[in-house]
């Protein structure tokens, strides 16, 4: 799947809602519930998390995500955090789950409620790591079988990753490190890799495209998954491979390839000129009876010309006064609503619109009684 993270606009989909086991691709959610906790105040960067042995046993397991952590040992959240998205490293991400003082099942429960917050419809979570219910060991649960691993769709964890770029951007500056230093005891530094080849100055760049992260996940059931995010004249673009066949991990790196040259060779950004009754908005009690607004035009990916759409505006109700107009004074470049894009020719992540921001383009002020009687 590819998805224009900016807009929302479905660039290329393919199988995007079924659900499917995602090993650590998962591990975006709970990165989701830890950032909340962050701006709740409820954890800083800088708190300190305790190792239990029965954490330790998972960071030191070889055959999993390691990082070695020290039982008995604490370790601040911002280093968890590289830890869990630089190394993917399952005892860190199990470690941030616990941060606010829950047990991993408790944790669990956050996920699936934030899962709903989102939006996301075909997400099942287990454990916050993306591990097997059985690789869990001592956190294992009794109930669920022990092949059962987190499962998500394509198009879940695209208005996963597309809510985290919105709401937690600060987060590409993690996931775009090529290497992050880890203290695992005092002398004991680990200087640890990041598990995405796609990254400036990997073995799969692309050119004309920056890629800034973002995810990786691997298991027997998962098979090699990826999520990427990348610049791409001037968009944030968002893709999502499940499932790469094949032996090799590097597959999903060579698919994700793929749809990025599909986007440079087979789509092209179209200018949409919006009709004038969106590109004005009327206004009571102003000097002037209407602000001219922008966008006047709006960019899409399409292979060809749009032809058939409707555009319409939603204005900013704190900012509406008699008869639904905006009340005057208005600032220029103020934000004033939302601008509407639908055609049957596009498709968005979420099923809704596209959304633009509106913006006034000039300053009308408070009219006088004159001006307020003939508008």
């Amino acid at each position: 799947m590819m998805v224009d993270a900016d807009t929302g606009q479905v660039i290329y989909e393919q199988g995007a809602d079924k659900q499917l086991p995602v090993a650590s691709v998962s591990k975006l959610l709970t990165i989701a519930v830890v950032h909340d906790e962050l701006q709740k105040n409820i954890i800083t960067a800088d708190s300190r998390v305790s190792v239990t042995p029965a954490i330790a046993a998972i960071s030191n397991d070889p055959a999993y995500s390691s990082i070695d952590l020290a039982a008995g040992r604490s370790y601040p959240v911002i280093e968890l955090l590289n830890a869990a998205m630089v190394k993917s490293a399952d005892g860190a991400t199990l470690a941030l789950a616990t941060a606010a003082g829950n047990s991993p099942d408790e944790f669990v429960l956050a996920m699936e409620k934030k899962a709903r917050e989102v939006g996301l419809r075909k997400t099942s979570i287990v454990n916050p790591t993306g591990l097997t219910n059985s690789e869990m060991k001592s956190f294992r649960s009794p109930n669920i079988a022990d092949n059962v691993e987190n499962a998500m769709s394509a198009r879940d964890i695209a208005i996963l990753t597309r809510y985290l770029l919105r709401t937690y951007p600060a987060l590409l500056q993690v996931s775009d490190q090529k290497k992050a230093n880890f203290l695992i005891t005092k002398g004991n530094v680990k200087r640890i890799a990041n598990l995405n080849e796609m990254l400036p100055g990997g073995r799969y760049t692309v050119p004309g495209v920056t890629i800034t992260g973002l995810k990786t996940g691997t298991s027997d059931n998962a098979g090699a998954c990826f999520v990427s995010t990348g610049k791409y004249h001037g968009h944030q673009i968002i893709t999502v491979v499940l499932h790469a066949g094949g032996h090799n991990p590097d597959n999903r790196f060579i698919q994700t390839q793929r749809l990025y040259a599909m986007l440079k060779h087979d789509y092209r950004l179209e200018r949409v000129r919006l009709p004038q009754a969106v590109r004005q908005a009327v206004v009571t009690n102003g000097a002037k009876r209407t602000v001219a607004t922008c966008p006047t035009t709006v960019t899409i990916w399409g292979t060809g010309r749009l032809t058939s759409y409707t555009a319409s505006q939603e204005l900013n109700p704190r900012l509406i006064g008699d008869q639904g107009r905006l009340r005057a004074p208005i600032r220029n470049h103020q934000r004033v609503g939302q601008l509407y894009l639908t055609s049957p020719h596009l498709k968005t992540v979420s099923g809704v619109p596209l959304i633009y921001p509106l913006r006034s383009t000039e300053v009308v002020p408070r009219g006088n009684f004159l001006q307020w009687l003939f508008n």
